[in-house]
């Protein structure tokens, strides 16, 4: 499945590119008889969010470009999305733009005796990510060593179940 996978993305990002847009992760998932092929498209501009239209038109033109190079053999389904709030991190770059928020870390192999990282994204150090535990212990992972990764947005504390949140009144 990886030689798919890296397969899928260097076909994917220049058709990204092309858009002005880049591809964050590519997924798989379904089952043989109905395989899901997932492209997560971004922009580097902060200023410019992926649109549903960006998503339309890249997997029009990704889906041809699947078909003619022959990527994916038999049936399957793609799906081209923007990345959402806790969005997949995959390339250095992407580590940076996110750098004092809260991150999730799947190594391939153990690292102390774990294989997970939830945290603090404290600094990029070259090709090794500093994460601050919950526990305020340091963890440094190496990007080579990451099989996944998320950005993990921090909603506002959540109101208790059947209870309106309390909102300000203003002064008239």
């Amino acid at each position: 499945m990886e030689t798919s996978k890296s397969r899928v993305l260097a076909l994917a990002e220049p058709v990204a590119a092309g858009l002005g847009l880049e591809v964050l992760e590519v997924e798989f998932g379904g089952d043989d008889a109905r395989r899901l092929v997932r492209v997560y498209l971004d922009s580097a501009d902060a200023d410019r969010a992926v649109s549903v239209d960006d998503c339309a038109k890249a997997g029009r033109l990704l889906g041809d470009v699947l078909d003619a190079n022959e990527a994916l053999a038999g049936d399957y389904m793609l799906e081209v999305s923007s990345p959402g709030l806790n969005r997949p991190l995959r390339k250095r770059e992407h580590f940076e733009r996110v750098v004092g928020g809260r991150i999730k870390v799947r190594t391939a192999a153990g690292q102390d005796g774990r294989r997970n990282f939830v945290g603090r994204l404290q600094a990029v150090d070259g090709q090794v990510l500093s994460i601050i535990g919950d526990d305020e212990r340091e963890f440094r992972v190496g990007l080579a060593d990451i099989d996944k990764a998320n950005f993990q947005y921090k909603f506002d504390e959540p109101a208790k179940p059947g209870v309106a949140p309390k909102r300000k009144r203003s002064k008239k």
